[in-house]
């Protein structure tokens, strides 16, 4: 076989491997799960910040991914990403005509479900590829306090790399999301607008 005849014979592979990947199509089912690098929880600014203190004693996100594989590199995606907050928020105080500072603190539990739906463009690049996604996304708090007002709704964009080994597909990403301002009527905490994670994808 001549050196011209290879050539040929590797472009015609290529070009069919290439079709076939942008003909792709298909339902794939995973979980993905990370943490987050903003908190859920931030001052109010009504009482003086600087003796107000919140601390993270444990946030996480863990759910299960649904994607729908659509041609040229497109998909949709849907998530249900559970998310575990709880907060210890301290507040120093001195009453006035005292000398003596007050101390009072409160736990806070900020666990939601948090659910995006993305749409996704994965760029041809074989073995790892990059991928961008937006869309929007919808929370529900299980047992956020009655005085803190929730907000539901965000605006979503992410970037990734996803690597595929035979049906197994591997990523990871970086989200910002961007909720609804709320007036929340504790005198303490409020929900924070933007909130910033890193998730970690496992999907089939």
């Amino acid at each position: 076989m001549t050196a011209v005849s290879k050539g040929a014979c590797l472009f015609f592979v290529l070009s069919a491997s290439l079709f076939a990947q942008h003909l792709d199509f298909g339902f794939d089912f995973g979980v993905k799960g990370g943490v987050p690098f903003t908190d859920v929880l931030t001052a109010t600014g009504t009482i003086n910040p600087s003796n107000t203190f919140i601390k993270r004693s444990d946030d996480y996100l863990i759910g299960p991914v649904a994607e729908l594989r659509l041609p040229f590199g497109f998909a949709l995606e849907v998530d249900g990403i559970y998310r575990g907050s709880q907060y210890q928020v301290t507040t120093n105080s001195i009453p006035s005509g005292s000398q003596v500072g007050m101390v009072n603190t409160t736990n806070i539990n900020a666990q939601a479900w948090e659910i995006p739906y993305l749409a996704k463009f994965r760029f041809p690049i074989p073995l790892l590829k990059p991928f961008i996604s937006a869309g929007g996304a919808y929370r529900s708090f299980t047992n956020l306090p009655n005085e803190i007002a929730p907000t539901h709704n965000a605006f979503v964009l992410a970037g990734g790399l996803e690597l595929r080994i035979s049906r197994l597909r591997l990523s990871g990403e970086a989200r910002w999301l961007r909720w609804g301002s709320n007036p929340s009527t504790n005198t303490l905490v409020r929900l924070a607008q933007n909130q910033g994670e890193v998730l970690f994808g496992f999907v089939f």
